[in-house]
């Protein structure tokens, strides 16, 4: 589907072009639905969060890989899980919330991070979660050798998709053993894969019978997200803050 304008009133909100944590005034341009991407939870977010709740669901990323060299400046896994009890404990929908493991280096170092994650998380009661593999852009590339680590997939885009397919495979297992329902591929070529803003989305937050999500929104090859989708943050797509290496942004 071609991209299309899309009216206000059929905009949903979504924060990826940085870092809402560093960005809180975006929480004032919110829409009757909006996507909450986010790698850190402070108390002022949490605090956000709780106020637009109903209006609000939380992509919750959390690699594992927090504080190394591929996520320098992004809070460890620990400390991401306490915030997201206290933000729970505070009120926030635990429907509302999406553990999201994105992206996942796929090599055997790399899967038993992200499963062990999926395994820390699983206590809470979270019934979704999101993956995606590591894509391997130009500028990534760079950055891995600039740091000394070595290159991935030979130098090619994607990990082959037998070895994405087998990773996939068996991270579902261990989400649905840990009592996620439900396990979504993003953006992955060659594995069935759902939008970041999808028909669920729009039910949890009880907008069925006033959004309709339609067209494409052009974004990354692979990314199946409609035209409904708003940036909410105001300014330019950079790397952010937390200088994660595999960032697309350049």
């Amino acid at each position: 589907m071609a991209k299309k304008n899309i009216a206000k009133s059929q905009r949903i909100g979504i924060s990826e072009a940085g870092e809402i944590a560093f960005n809180l005034d975006a929480f004032d341009r919110l829409y009757e639905g909006n996507i909450i991407i986010t790698k850190r939870l402070t108390n002022a977010v949490n605090e956000k969060l709780v106020e637009h709740q109903d209006k609000i669901i939380l992509h919750l990323t959390v690699t594992g890989m927090g504080g190394s060299r591929i996520e320098p400046f992004v809070p460890k896994a620990e400390e991401t899980y306490k915030k997201l009890v206290d933000l729970l404990e505070k009120g926030f929908p635990i429907s509302h919330v999406v553990l999201r493991v994105d992206p996942i280096v796929p090599t055997e170092k790399g899967i038993e991070t992200a499963l062990g994650v999926i395994t820390a998380f699983s206590g809470l009661g979270i019934k979704r979660l999101r993956f995606s593999f590591l894509d391997n852009y130009k500028h990534v590339k760079k950055r891995f050798k600039e740091e000394g680590i070595k290159e991935l997939y030979d130098g090619e885009f994607h990990a082959p998709l037998e070895l994405r397919k087998k990773y996939a495979a068996k991270i579902e297992e261990v989400a649905h053993d840990g009592g996620f329902e439900i396990v979504e591929a993003c953006g992955e070529p060659g594995i069935e894969s759902v939008s970041c803003l999808s028909q669920r989305d729009v039910d949890i937050l009880d907008l069925t019978d006033k959004i309709i999500l339609e067209g494409s929104a052009e974004q990354r090859e692979g990314c199946g997200c409609p035209a409904n989708k708003s940036e909410l943050l105001r300014l330019r797509p950079h790397q952010c803050e937390n200088k994660c290496l595999y960032c697309y942004w350049r």
